[in-house]
């Protein structure tokens, strides 16, 4: 015999459905369509701290490597993003994404251009530039580079730096370093643990102000397919400092991970920002396609191409 439930317990399941029913689902959109997100290739995004400017990165739609990487800028003006322009310091080399000092007083960013110690080289480097009165000072190099690659660069409010580097690795296979500040230098960079790096490579770190939790994109087993060809590429990952302890990478869910390609986590105000390649043109596809669809959907800004999205935080469903 099935014993009955007491009614207190119906009740508030009843409750709790309730609330679950009239929370508003979490989905995420397109940040400035058309503007800063447009049917070309944009990754990459970082706020000043006023968060009336942004900076992100445009890629060249082309097959030869590398793509050359530039790094935009839009302003908001009146309550609207302004046409993104080319920064003065960026449009020659391959460019990659930047960051903000806590002050807003630098903008440090990845790029390939030659370094004073390798002129020849092409590996990625972390590179910033200076607020002037009126502009953006010419870039200098910042001392943690190694001889490999280093880059996407983030940074917590006492300034100490997170970033990707294949330096104790095999070229091309990058996890996420941590260099403390002191003084005006940083110490020696420490590698983070499996917590973090547990993937076949990580990139694209993004460190909270505080340093309770870091978003980062990883190469892993659990990511997301769709019914076609499987090839390497990213989905976004989050874990929280406890105790002095990071946690184990959490999966982010909410629809923020699809089978394209997710990276470029940022935070500003209640919006958490990410990067994704997302398109209707997805194996098998939801509907049969024809001609006038394959067209349309070549131009349209979700085509396969990067874009910049966001969601509210709660997406990341931190416990702290």
């Amino acid at each position: 015999m099935i014993a009955s439930i007491p009614l207190r317990f119906l009740a508030l399941a009843a409750i709790a459905s309730a609330i679950a029913a009239d929370k508003p689902e979490l989905k995420s959109e397109v940040f400035a369509p058309g503007i800063i997100s447009t049917d070309l290739d944009e990754s990459g995004g970082s706020f000043s701290g006023d968060g009336k400017s942004f900076y992100f990165v445009r890629r060249s739609a082309y097959t030869t490597a590398p793509p050359i990487g530039i790094l935009c800028f839009s302003v908001l003006k009146d309550g609207t993003w302004t046409r993104p322009e080319i920064a003065a310091f960026s449009g020659t080399y391959v460019d990659g994404p930047s960051c903000f000092s806590p002050d807003d007083k630098r903008l440090y960013f990845g790029s390939k251009r030659p370094t004073q110690s390798n002129p020849n080289g092409r590996d990625w480097n972390i590179w910033f530039v200076e607020k002037t009165e009126s502009k953006w000072s010419e870039p200098k190099e910042l001392s943690i580079n190694s001889p490999q690659d280093d880059a996407n660069p983030t940074i917590a409010a006492d300034g100490t730096l997170y970033f990707a580097s294949d330096r104790d690795s095999q070229p091309g296979y990058m996890h996420i370093y941590r260099a403390r500040l002191t003084g005006d230098r940083y110490k020696q960079a420490e590698k983070l643990g499996p917590e973090i790096n547990g993937g076949d490579a990580e990139i694209n770190p993004y460190i909270s102000p505080d340093q309770k939790f870091l978003v980062f994109a990883s190469y892993r087993k659990d990511a997301l397919a769709s019914g076609g060809n499987l090839y390497q590429r990213t989905d976004l990952y989050v874990s929280e400092q406890r105790d002095g302890h990071w946690t184990a990478a959490r999966h982010l869910e909410h629809g923020i991970n699809t089978a394209a390609t997710e990276g470029n986590p940022t935070i500003f105000s209640q919006w958490f920002y990410f990067s994704s390649e997302r398109s209707p043109f997805q194996v098998p596809v939801k509907q049969r396609i024809t001609t006038k669809t394959w067209q349309d959907g070549r131009n349209e800004i979700e085509n396969g191409v990067g874009n910049i999205y966001r969601i509210p935080i709660e997406a990341l469903e931190l416990k702290q």
